[in-house]
């Protein structure tokens, strides 16, 4: 059994089933970062011809369930980065007509961004970009494998999210 050491020889860092459980969400907890890690890699790679990142189609796709738009505000807090960040995405891609941003009618401040037709274009491309790296990724999982892969991420995902299940 794998444990957490300080250092070779000073033993884990519990003790008893604690021990064991500390190091089986470790060992889950480095493979979900590895696994982040180089799909995101692999999938950015597929999307390059497209001229598209993961957090560009990440902020057109959650625009799909706002179709009166969000904020950058909102954008940021649901994708968990910072609003300039989100901001710099915004602009590349209304650059690109994939989004509009308009005013929020009563407050001068406050922006919406809105997904576009060119903004479901993209998707779809992407969709069609990304299919052949998933389908080698993926290849060995049959659809109830790929359906409980789903179920177990995204009840992680509601977690991590603080959502109830």
């Amino acid at each position: 059994m794998e444990y957490f050491m300080l250092r070779e020889g000073d033993g884990p860092l519990t003790s008893g089933d604690d021990s064991e459980r500390m190091a089986r969400q470790g060992r889950v907890m480095r493979e979900l970062s590895a696994v982040q890690r180089l799909s995101e890699t692999r999938l950015n790679r597929s999307l390059r011809p497209l001229g598209l990142s993961m957090i560009q189609l990440t902020v057109l796709t959650q625009l799909i369930s706002a179709p009166d738009g969000e904020t950058v505000g909102q954008l940021a807090e649901v994708m968990e980065i910072n609003q300039s960040g989100v901001s710099k995405v915004v602009m590349a891609l209304a650059e690109r007509g994939a989004v509009e941003v308009v005013g929020v009618p009563g407050d001068a401040r406050r922006r919406l961004v809105k997904l576009t037709g060119r903004g479901w274009e993209l998707i779809i491309a992407a969709r069609e970009a990304m299919h052949p790296e998933a389908s080698a990724i993926l290849a060995d999982l049959d659809d109830d494998a790929l359906d409980q892969l789903w179920q177990v991420l995204d009840r992680i995902r509601q977690r991590l999210q603080g959502q109830p299940d």
